[in-house]
């Protein structure tokens, strides 16, 4: 089993925890998971630039199995871990026009990214920047029209941050040096506890939007 699999164990044993102690926030969870889904795709464009862990199912490479449960469980721990702070409620409608609009900008942003990115130093701008920038302007742009109620989202980005830190360096305890050989560290910025800034960069800007995502695409009953 690699690291890889093993981290996804754990976010899948987190996952389902959260499933079960607040079944009030199940439907908001899985939107939370499904709405992160999609952006699996663009492990096309991580690898090798970005990393290069070893894949379950090599058939259906540069596409992975892992990488597909790690953004459906990591979007359903962080809108619950938002949650925690926003306590929206469990009975809502989609609105399907502004959850599409939000795909589409968040791709498309990062489509800008990655079309430039060659202009920047390597260290500033990498793969996985690209969708962290796309992901920092969203939410700035939503904190800006609502910052008195949307402020907090940024505890639980730092909750997020710390959990994916916490996850890693367990991993770490059974595979000491998966981190410098899954990620292309001389490309990346240095590393805190042992752990990707860009990774952190990544869990602490996925936990500050998921926490304020449900207020903008969701409509919530009274």
């Amino acid at each position: 089993m690699s690291a890889y699999l093993l981290g996804d164990i754990i976010f899948i044993a987190v996952w389902v925890v959260l499933y079960f102690v607040r079944p009030k926030s199940r439907n908001l969870q899985l939107f939370g998971s499904f709405l992160l889904l999609p952006f699996t795709i663009l492990d096309v464009w991580f690898r090798p630039d970005y990393w290069h862990p070893p894949l379950l199912i090599k058939a259906i490479e540069p596409l992975s199995l892992e990488t597909a449960i790690y953004c459906f469980t990591a979007g359903g721990i962080a809108i619950i871990f938002g949650n925690l702070f926003f306590k929206n409620n469990n009975s809502f409608k989609i609105s399907w026009l502004k959850t599409i609009i939000f795909l589409i900008v968040a791709f498309g942003l990062y489509a800008i990214f990655h079309r430039f990115r060659f202009a920047f130093h390597p260290q500033t701008v990498s793969a996985m920047n690209n969708l962290n920038f796309s992901f920092l302007i969203i939410w700035g742009a939503l904190l800006i029209v609502n910052f008195k109620k949307e402020w907090k989202s940024i505890l639980p980005a730092l909750l997020f941050a710390t959990f994916t830190i916490l996850a890693i360096n367990f991993g770490a305890i059974f595979y000491p040096d998966f981190v410098a050989q899954y990620w292309n560290l001389p490309k990346l910025w240095p590393t805190f506890f042992n752990t990707p800034t860009e990774e952190i960069f990544f869990a602490g800007v996925l936990g500050a939007l998921w926490a304020i995502l449900p207020a903008n695409l969701l409509k919530f009953e009274k």
